[in-house]
This record gives C-alpha cells, sequence and structure tokens, in this order.
C-alpha cells in the first residue's frame, strides 16, 4: 500500500488541470456534506431543471371534477381565518404545496411570484404550508415575495393529497383539475399562460 508521501508525490506529478479537478471534485463533495452549501447546490440545479418542465391542460373532458363537498380544504390564511368553499368554487385556482426548506420550492418560486403579478387579479394563487407562519413570513419577507400564503392542508380530498412537494394543481372554474405536477416547473412560461388563458375563457 502507498504511504502518504508517496501518493503526494503522484498528486504533484500530476498536470495542473488534473490538480484542480480533483480539488473541484473535494470542494464539491465537502458542499455536499455541510447542510448550508448542499442547500444551495440543490436548489441551484433545480433552478436549471425547472426550466425543462412545463404545465399542459391535460385532456380537459377526462379530468377529475372536484364536488361540492372536495372544496372543504383545512387551510387559512396568515391571520388564522380558514378559507371556505365559496372562496374557491368558480375560480381558476393554481394551488400549489411547498416548504422554506425545499430546494425543488424554492427554485420554482421566482416564476411562481412573476406570474402571479401578471394574473393575480384572474386566478386565485393558493400556496400551502404545514410550516410555522412565522417563519414562512421571515422566508417571504428575506426573499421579497408577496405571494399569498395559506397554512394547513393534511386532511386535503384524496384527489388534491400529495406526497412530496412541490407538488402544483391548476383547477379550472368547474372544478376539473387540469393539470397535477410533482415537482419543480417553469410557472412563468407561455404553457402556463396558455393554461390560464384557455381556463379562464371557459
Amino acid at each position: 500500500m502507498a504511504s502518504l508521501q508517496e501518493r503526494l508525490n503522484k498528486w504533484k506529478a500530476r498536470k495542473w488541470h488534473q490538480k484542480m479537478g480533483d480539488i473541484v471534485f473535494w470542494l464539491f463533495l465537502v458542499m455536499l456534506i455541510v447542510p448550508g452549501p448542499r442547500k444551495f447546490i440543490a436548489t441551484n440545479l433545480n433552478k436549471v431543471m425547472l426550466h425543462l418542465r412545463h404545465p399542459s391542460i391535460e385532456n380537459y373532458d377526462k379530468a377529475y371534477q372536484l364536488s361540492a363537498g372536495e372544496y372543504n380544504w383545512d387551510i387559512y390564511n396568515e391571520s388564522g381565518q380558514p378559507v371556505t368553499p365559496e372562496d374557491l368554487k368558480g375560480k381558476v385556482i393554481f394551488l400549489n404545496f411547498w416548504g422554506t426548506y425545499c430546494p425543488p420550492c424554492i427554485a420554482e418560486m421566482p416564476e411562481i411570484q412573476e406570474i402571479y403579478d401578471e394574473y393575480s387579479d384572474e386566478v386565485m394563487f393558493v400556496l400551502v404550508t404545514a410550516e410555522n407562519p412565522e417563519k414562512v413570513g421571515s422566508f417571504l419577507d428575506d426573499k421579497g415575495y408577496d405571494l399569498p400564503v395559506f397554512f394547513g392542508g393534511r386532511q386535503m380530498p384524496e384527489a388534491l393529497s400529495v406526497r412530496s412537494i412541490p407538488t402544483t394543481f391548476i383547477i379550472g372554474k368547474d372544478g376539473r383539475i387540469v393539470t397535477k405536477k410533482i415537482g419543480a416547473a417553469d410557472w412563468n412560461s407561455r404553457a402556463t399562460r396558455k393554461v390560464f388563458n384557455e381556463l379562464l375563457t371557459k
């Protein structure tokens, strides 16, 4: 087995670009192990990947349609007021489940903010998290987001239950779930606008 000195001599004999590759590899490995940098890397990798994912309307006529009872969502706003079925029915809804600890969620948040700025008067945005409102408020303030966040969501109807975040649903005025996207997506896109515009005219 080679001694430490022999290994060091072999490394010194490597070309400069090989040494740089070794250094970058080990730095990357350390950053993956340390929680802070790991989250940074994961978030930025997701930012690259989300531009490959776009929403689309699935077969509208065959889309699952929420019943009147399935609008009883166990969510409440930042003031602690529950959201009622009357708040939701008859609207195009962008329903997103997310968390501040979730790199894919953080990666898609800027795009959600941008599409919200454009469609907030026509589409109801419902971003649901199970986290502490104070922690979420600090996160939004730090990032400069003014998105409508709701809390709870642990007892959603089966059609809207999620096992991982982010998961996003786009729901038509008549309750049809026309889009379900698991994972980060590029929401500030022509594809999203096409979905919204089609649903707003139905």
